[in-house]
């Protein structure tokens, strides 16, 4: 090393060097005790995305309320219309002909209500 040379030229020797500070342990000991120190980790270490879907569990719940009250509420409105027209189908006067007694069910307001949503000016 005095003559500026960082590596002798004998390579045989710095490999047998490696290899002796790279060496795996020879005793059962130190395996037994690093795979029981990996264990613990891994019983200790959270995982993330369970963390991250338990944070979602309460407003998911919320959402699916909502959607299950709007959709309770559609579904209700839509049979009472239904139920509405038939009624006055039923009711309007068995001497007109059918194509007449189908219109009175949309006379008035609910006419109006419906031409406007679609958009309708007839």
């Amino acid at each position: 090393m005095s003559d500026g040379v960082l590596f002798p030229n004998d390579d045989d020797e710095v490999v047998r060097g490696l290899r002796s500070l790279y060496a795996a342990p020879a005793g059962d000991a130190y395996w037994n005790e690093l795979e029981s120190r990996i264990m613990a980790r891994v019983s200790d270490v959270e995982l993330g995305w369970w963390t991250e879907l338990d944070r979602w569990v309460r407003p998911a719940m919320v959402a699916a309320a909502v959607l299950l009250l709007a959709a309770g509420a559609a579904m209700v409105r839509a049979h009472q219309a239904e139920a509405d027209i038939a009624a006055d189908n039923m009711l309007s006067s068995p001497s007109v002909p059918v194509s007449t007694t189908i219109r009175p069910a949309l006379q008035d307001d609910r006419e109006a209500r419906i031409r406007y949503l679609f958009g309708s000016n007839r």
